[in-house]
């Protein structure tokens, strides 16, 4: 014999028994008390349904209401820091020492971070709160957050008020390229005496300063491996 997990996904509505007895969906018993239940209606595979009534405790250890998408976001974070607290006990097992892969290692480890991300995340979906910040937050993670235009920065940086953000790529026409202030007179020569003139912007990252000053930015080995990025939400 094997073990096997399943689920169901069923309608239901409080009920008292002695309701679900008068419906045709309890057997009748000599309870001295009426008991708190639910009237739990399952779909069949041909498309009909089946009525039955289960007792609270029984039903509510078996279900859990998932009528909105914040019902079913509590639900995802129940699952996900379950199986969070069985991950972080293994990796501090002696089981998880004995692993000779290290890729196999590298992978439940990252699981366990992913993981502790993704609680956030949907913490701040229930909330309704996007707060930018996920602990243990990798360069990664900052990328794509740049990729939606969010700024970014590292706590450990000593600099107040700076940020990295991703300059939006533009294709400036000719007639914008004469007013262009961070251009050079001779560039715009240039430029204008060509049959189509234009500049085209692409992507690349600027460090904007508390100043106002912005300038070309490249991580450095120490920005890439770091693990305290955050996003800016505010000064």
């Amino acid at each position: 014999m094997k073990k096997y997990i399943g689920t169901k996904e069923v309608m239901a509505e409080p009920m008292l028994k002695s309701v679900a007895v008068a419906n045709g969906w309890a057997r009748t018993s000599n309870d001295k008390v009426d008991l708190a239940g639910y009237h739990v209606q399952y779909n069949n595979p041909d498309g009909t349904t089946y009525d039955s009534w289960s007792p609270k405790d029984v039903f509510e250890k078996s279900y859990k209401c998932a009528e909105t998408y914040v019902n079913r976001l509590y639900i995802e974070l129940e699952d996900v820091e379950s199986r969070h607290k069985k991950l972080a006990a293994f990796l501090e097992s002696e089981y998880f020492r004995k692993i000779k892969e290290e890729g196999t290692k590298f992978l439940l480890t990252l699981q366990s971070m992913v993981m502790t991300q993704y609680s956030c995340i949907l913490s701040q979906c229930i909330n309704d709160k996007f707060v930018g910040d996920l602990p243990g937050m990798p360069f990664g993670i900052a990328i794509e957050a740049l990729k939606f235009g969010l700024p970014v920065r590292r706590k450990g940086w000593n600099g107040k008020g700076m940020f990295v953000v991703k300059q939006v790529s533009c294709n400036v026409e000719g007639d914008v390229i004469p007013k262009m202030q961070s251009l050079p007179q001779p560039v715009k020569n240039i430029l204008m005496k060509r049959k189509q003139p234009c500049i085209n912007y692409t992507y690349q990252l600027l460090l904007v300063q508390k100043s106002g000053r912005a300038d070309s930015w490249t991580a450095s080995s120490s920005d890439i491996f770091a693990d305290d990025w955050e996003i800016v939400m505010e000064e």
